[in-house]
């Protein structure tokens, strides 16, 4: 080690120093460590929070004007004002949790800016003596990640209180025995240790909700999916594919009894219904390549009426208690992002409720039982989304969750009081039910027995629960490339009966990298390039591992992880080994690359509220912003003069800039690159899977020399979602390709109870 026990015990006891705090209502501001306090209670902020929280403070009972807090925080990056207003509401909800008084901190003044109301009183402690705060883990002297890690750092860097210790000359604590300052520093790193575990590090057990009598609803095959209760309770909507994994239609069965009776017969997917108040119709999302568009069809079957047509290919319904309006996730052309409308049933005229920031998107509207709010999902990025809810009138959305993780569907429950959520919170391999309380109550977990549990759906009683439970296994094929695509032969390379995707051939094509939750959590393997000789890299339980890359030249392996809810970047060896962290911010970091010479590492990072391309040094550092108009998935040119990227879900092709930032420019030969994970550079040209609406589905690639494209094999399975699927070796004779050979997808019902 760098440095013995006893001198890193000498450099956590300093000097007296002076410390300085804004007090204000209940908190205190600590300038210097960065830290808000609620009495005991330590209030977490980010950074821009943070900063946002000091100025305003400072300038209490002063209007901040809106120019000065972009001046001031964001400096030379370009945010739009949503982005200000966003932190002001997350600052809000923070100050006012937990206040029974309704006290108001921070008050808009339209057109201007922000003014801070409590009184603000400022203080400092000269005499305290402090113990510096450390993280458990950063007692270590490498920053880095093993095996034995995972579970300390599974809630990132949990801060220790400052203890203050009585005020002693200098000249009596220089004569202190080293072996009782010794035995001093083990006793307070003890105390502390033990503090830390039991405030900060320990997860207190969720509330459950116990749901019993789990039974499946229809048995049908293949993919039954998207759940909706009748109002009087007896019956449930719903889309099934037939069995045969192609197009989705509406059906409607009674709840234990009969046969399913089909409502829609169209070639497109028909999907998420959503019964009238009266139940005599259902609203329903007919879904093609070219956007979607919703329709009603009667309960009982006949013809169907056209509403409306959505520009959102993957749109969602819920109908207004009072049938007059229904609410839809809608963009306003083919490309843009979504936010929420309301839709006239009798017109199909629109009202946009929500503007959503700049490359997020909102979906999964969803009426409360009284028809006065909207809950909605917003997504962040692949594979963060939070709960939020908006008022019918319109107005600055709420947010209801901040666990930085995958949300799969939301439902209100019968008294509105609260809304049911699929999330991976706390067991992030799987999708599982939680109960998220509009009045900042603890989430409970609802304890339904399944894995990967989505779709929720309350009866009207608020007894039964219905939801989707998934059965997926996804497999890497090879493609060997001989000519023409018909010569072309398909292998089933690596596979297991869970998850496996991501992969990425080494520069030499001798191995390949590949992400598997076939130990019940997604982690990273490697393997040698027939798929033989597979084995595990990284095992850290409950935090997700995917995207990884092999560097240049074979050595090292970067990956994403998502841990404690909070992504960054990591690098381990292709030999396996330490696995160091890359990335350490409150933002979430994901997707990364390497540069042509492999002393950087690209990734996507939402440090700046929306998703850009960053860049840091292979050691660590300071990681420089590279595009400004949204980036996720990139990879090197082979000259390293420039990177290639994605902008993410539902945006279709790709774009260039340099590699130091500059001008951003979208390729038009990659314009058909519409599967945003499906695509891959190598040393001559990009491989991509082309748009397509049904079968075959066409990989092409576009040559760097020639700037042409041509068909490089084809496949009818389509694209999966939210994972890399395609690599390509490094001469292009071998292409690996990610798809489901098993999709299926049951509805379950339990009852509720407590």
């Amino acid at each position: 080690m760098a440095e013995n026990f006893s001198d890193k015990i000498s450099d956590m006891v300093k000097e007296p120093q002076t410390k300085e705090f804004y007090d204000f209502s209940t908190f205190r501001l600590d300038v210097k460590k960065h830290r808000l306090w609620r009495g005991e209670e330590l209030i977490a902020l980010t950074p821009k929070e943070f900063e946002l929280l000091l100025i305003l403070v400072e300038n209490a009972g002063r209007v901040v004007e809106k120019d000065d807090l972009h001046a001031q925080i964001w400096k030379d990056t370009f945010v739009e004002d949503g982005t200000l207003t966003r932190n002001i509401s997350w600052l809000r909800k923070k100050l006012g949790a937990g206040n029974k008084n309704g006290e108001q901190f921070i008050e808009t003044c339209p057109k201007r800016g922000y003014r801070f109301l409590p009184e603000v009183t400022k203080s400092s402690d000269e005499n305290a003596l402090i113990i510096e705060e450390q993280t458990l883990t950063r007692i270590r002297i490498e920053e880095t990640l093993t095996l034995s890690d995972a579970e300390t750092r599974r809630h990132g860097d949990a801060e220790k209180k400052i203890v203050a210790l009585p005020n002693v000359p200098a000249s009596a604590r220089r004569r202190v025995p080293a072996s009782l300052l010794l035995a001093f520093g083990v006793l307070a790193i003890t105390a502390i240790g033990f503090a830390v575990y039991h405030i900060f590090l320990r997860q207190p057990e969720p509330k459950i909700i116990l749901a019993s009598k789990i039974t499946p609803f229809a048995g049908l095959p293949g993919r039954e999916d998207a759940p909706v209760f009748s109002p009087d309770g007896n019956q449930i909507a719903f889309a099934w594919n037939g069995g045969d994994l192609e197009n989705f239609d509406i059906y409607v069965k009674l709840i234990g009894a009969g046969e399913p009776v089909r409502l829609t017969k169209s070639k497109a997917d028909d999907l998420n219904p959503a019964f009238s108040p009266d139940g005599k119709t259902i609203a329903f999302i007919r879904s093609s390549g070219a956007g979607s568009e919703l329709f009603l069809v009667p309960a009982l079957g006949g013809a169907e009426r056209k509403i409306c047509h959505l520009n959102s290919t993957r749109s969602s319904v819920s109908f207004a208690p009072d049938g007059l309006s229904l609410v839809v996730s809608d963009s306003e052309q083919s490309d843009g992002p979504n936010g929420i409308f309301l839709v006239n049933v009798e017109n199909g005229d629109k009202r946009r409720l929500t503007v959503p920031p700049e490359y997020t998107n909102d979906d999964a509207p969803r009426f409360s039982p009284d028809g006065q709010m909207i809950a909605f999902v917003r997504n962040f990025g692949a594979i963060v989304q939070e709960l939020f809810v908006v008022d019918i009138g319109g107005g600055e959305p709420r947010r209801l969750t901040f666990d930085k993780t995958w949300i799969g569907g939301a439902a209100w429950s019968a008294d509105g009081a609260s809304i049911v959520i699929a999330s991976r919170r706390q067991i992030n391999s799987q999708t599982n039910l939680w109960q998220i309380s509009l009045k900042n109550d603890a989430p409970q977990f609802i304890a339904a027995g399944g894995k990967n549990s989505g779709k929720p759906a309350i009866s009207p009683n608020g007894k039964t629960i219905a939801f989707v439970e998934e059965w997926q296994d996804t497999n890497i094929w090879r493609i060997e490339t001989k000519g023409e695509p018909a010569n072309n032969t398909f292998r089933k390379l690596i596979a297991s009966s869970r998850r496996d995707n991501s992969p990425h051939f080494s520069p030499d094509g001798a191995r390949i990298v590949f992400s598997s939750d076939r130990t019940a959590n997604f982690d990273i393997w490697i393997g040698d390039a027939d798929g033989s000789n597979a084995r595990q890299l990284t095992d850290l339980q409950n935090s997700p591992t995917g995207s990884p890359r092999f560097s240049p030249d074979g050595k090292l392996i970067v990956f994403d992880a998502q841990v404690a809810g909070n992504g960054d970047i990591f690098v381990v060896a292709a030999d396996g080994g330490t696995i160091r962290r890359l990335t350490d911010s409150e933002s979430f970091d994901f997707m990364p690359s390497w540069s042509a010479d492999g002393r950087f590492v690209y990734f996507a990072s939402n440090r700046t509220d929306t998703a850009q391309i960053w860049k840091m040094p292979l050691e660590g550092g300071e990681a420089v912003q590279i595009t400004k108009n949204g980036g996720r998935e990139s990879f090197a040119s082979p000259d390293g003069t420039e990177i290639y990227y994605s902008k993410g879900d539902g945006v279709v092709g790709l774009w260039r800039v340099g590699a130091d930032g500059g001008a951003e420019t979208p390729i038009p030969e990659l314009a058909e690159a519409a599967y945003w994970r499906y695509w891959t550079a190598t040393r001559d040209g990009i491989y991509f899977v082309a748009r397509a609406e049904q079968p075959p589905y066409k990989i092409k690639f576009y040559d760097f020399a020639s700037r042409q494209l041509k068909e490089a094999a084809a496949t009818d399975h389509s694209p999966i979602w939210v994972y890399p699927g395609l690599s390509a070796s490094a001469d292009g004779k071998t292409i690996l390709y990610t798809q489901h050979d098993q999709n299926a997808s049951s509805i379950m019902l339990a009852e509720l109870g407590n």
